[in-house]
């Protein structure tokens, strides 16, 4: 005769392999702090040495100084944005078609798996702190300028005029960029292994 064996509705048998599946969950949610960790820390680091440099420069610096280093942070600000986005907007069917040499396909394929981290670095980290940065080289700019305008009142229409040219420069500069790293994604991405390679050959024979 055999023998039943009632078991609560709650109950759940965990073998070896669901086991080994929740432990890497687990250490994937952990990765995934220890990357915001990761990010944040460089983010401020970053900040604070861009902030420190810019503060430092603009305070003693000319005009025309203030001006070339806006425009390098605005573009800094515009390219990171747009390798970014086209790295996460790379198609992998795409990238295979078009790239025919495998350790370089692995290379992207790489790229794009880790696609959320490096746009993280490029969008959020580099773009925005260079976005900051452009605010303050036009409030720097704009308080050279109002010391030598007689006329107060012009001060703050100064500021504001500076403030709304930066910002409509670079949207302007990124609707253009963001088109064009969706539509040449797979060519951008292609450049930027590219780059990278060349730099690993470089180190290479350096040594």
């Amino acid at each position: 005769m055999g023998h039943f064996i009632f078991l609560p509705d709650n109950f759940m048998i965990i073998n070896d392999k669901s086991k080994n599946k929740v432990e890497i969950a687990k250490l994937k949610e952990r990765k995934k702090y220890i990357w915001f960790i990761k990010i944040s820390i460089l983010a401020f680091c970053l900040s604070l040495m861009l902030a420190l440099f810019s503060e430092l420069v603009l305070n003693r610096a000319h005009v025309i100084i203030a001006v070339i280093l806006l425009i390098i942070f605005m573009l800094l600000n515009v390219f990171s944005d747009m390798l970014g986005l086209a790295i996460t907007s790379c198609q992998i069917e795409e990238l295979k078609k078009q790239v025919k040499d495998e350790g370089q396909l692995k290379f992207c394929l790489k790229l794009i798996k880790s696609s959320d981290k490096v746009s993280s670095i490029l969008c959020d980290v580099v773009g925005d702190i260079c976005g900051i940065l452009c605010g303050v080289s036009g409030t720097m700019i704009s308080y050279v300028i109002v010391r030598y305008v007689p006329v107060s009142s012009f001060n703050i229409f100064i500021g504001a005029f500076i403030s709304a040219l930066i910002a409509g420069l670079t949207v302007l500069l990124k609707a253009i960029s963001k088109n064009y790293a969706v539509n040449y994604s797979t060519k951008i991405v292609k450049k930027i292994v590219n780059f990278m390679s060349g730099l690993k050959f470089f180190k290479k024979t350096k040594k």
